[in-house]
């Protein structure tokens, strides 16, 4: 669901109105410091909302630096990752031993448990999106690799969380409630993609091809019979083939498939819209049949059964009554 659109304006002295800005963006994403650049007035225009189980942000500021510092972290903090549409100006990005310059135009995403750094030198329009580490299941450690990694948003999979940003970003009060939970599991999947599949030192076809295999596995979860045999088949390649193409994932394709599913039939299991399908529907909307297995895999992927993720979407239910 969309929470409230929140948009404010910034703008006077620095030390006071980058204090707001800190107050604001630590919020809604995890406690961060924002230091405004010396000698000169500090302004800034933001919008946010909450998409699903994200919050989209769209950020326009004069010159500063965002550090999230060790002191800050407690383990009461929101379990995010940090995923960042550079749109405009120069960003300097750091986490662990890796430091990045970013273009406009390029992606970057940060582990929020972790310690980080973000400077402007000059004035900066950027999208920024939190999206929960439990959203990515058993894939979160191989995200969590790759934090401070820029990638251009030029081709692929990139390209179109790029156009995804953008057009939300532009777009937040106009968006209906409902999609934002879908709007946010294609989102997770995006990152994903593009994170564990690539790396900025080689992008190639093989690249692009991989992208469009799991575009379509994506697709046809529905389907019970999906395999690495049928996707391979629809493409014209050997099962062999296609996991070569796939070997720089940390699973198998039959285990990252299985991990979809699951992702998507516990997101129906804690949506209230669906609230009255029965769990054996929304697991066949997803390609399972077997009942049974599927609350042992849930309990092993999120720690909860299918009984359990409805228990809590009833007890949603009953606080969210007036």
């Amino acid at each position: 669901m969309f929470g409230s659109i929140v948009e404010i304006m910034i703008s006077g002295a620095e030390v006071l109105h980058a204090g707001v800005l800190q107050k604001l963006v630590s919020s809604f994403l995890v406690p961060l410091r924002i230091e405004a650049a010396a000698g000169a007035p500090f302004r800034a225009h933001v919008k946010h909302a909450d998409v699903g189980p994200m919050v989209v942000a769209r950020v326009r500021s004069t010159p500063h630096a965002v550090v999230r510092r060790p002191g800050a972290i407690t383990s009461t903090d929101r379990d995010l990752f940090k995923l960042v549409l550079h749109r405009r100006g120069g960003l300097d990005v750091a986490q662990a031993d890796r430091r990045a310059r970013m273009r406009p135009g390029d992606i970057v995403i940060f582990d929020a448990t972790r310690p980080y750094d973000v400077t402007a030198p000059d004035s900066c329009d950027v999208v920024v999106v939190g999206v929960p580490r439990a959203a990515f299941g058993s894939r979160a450690d191989a995200v969590a690799r790759h934090g401070a990694r820029v990638l251009p948003a030029d081709r692929g999979t990139r390209s179109v969380i790029a156009s995804v940003l953008t057009g939300l970003a532009d777009h937040l009060d106009e968006l209906p409630g409902p999609g934002g939970v879908r709007i946010a599991d294609a989102m997770t999947s995006l990152i994903v993609a593009a994170f564990t599949d690539s790396t900025p030192e080689r992008v190639d076809t093989g690249t692009e091809f991989a992208d469009r295999l799991l575009a379509y596995t994506l697709a046809n979860l529905d389907d019970p019979t999906l395999s690495a045999e049928s996707v391979a088949a629809r493409h014209g390649i050997s099962v062999r083939h296609l996991h070569t193409l796939l070997r720089h994932r940390d699973v198998t394709f039959a285990a990252w498939v299985r991990s979809e599913r699951l992702r998507r039939i516990r997101s129906d299991l804690l949506d209230p819209a669906l609230a009255g399908r029965t769990t054996a529907s929304i697991a066949a909307r997803w390609g399972l049949h077997d009942s049974a297995h599927l609350s042992r895999a849930l309990k092993r992927e999120y720690g909860q059964t299918a009984a359990d993720l409805r228990r809590e979407l009833r007890r949603g239910a009953l606080t969210d009554r007036p």
